[in-house]
């Protein structure tokens, strides 16, 4: 019988290079601010600043839940799959 190989241990490097594609960065955060400041959207859903940002949707929700926790957007609308934000004003 034939053993089953796995795979080589990341290094952490590679394990911190991985995670951070799928984390919202400060980077982020200061554009989803200039793009509430403007007013030009009234609401942002998952999708919409998905959309926007061209970001991943995963990527997108944890960024609006940052921005809430830092006064950005305010939840006006929590759903489990859409929640809706609104600009904190």
């Amino acid at each position: 019988m034939s053993e089953k190989k796995k795979p080589a241990p990341q290094t952490p490097s590679e394990k911190g290079a991985r995670a951070n594609i799928f984390e919202p960065s400060e980077d982020l955060l200061k554009r989803l601010k200039t793009a509430v400041s403007k007013q030009g959207v009234k609401y942002y859903t998952p999708y919409t600043l998905a959309q926007e940002l061209n970001i991943r949707i995963s990527v997108a929700r944890k960024l609006l839940r940052e921005a809430e926790k830092r006064g950005i957007v305010k939840l006006y609308s929590g759903g489990r799959r859409a929640p809706v934000y609104i600009p904190a004003q």
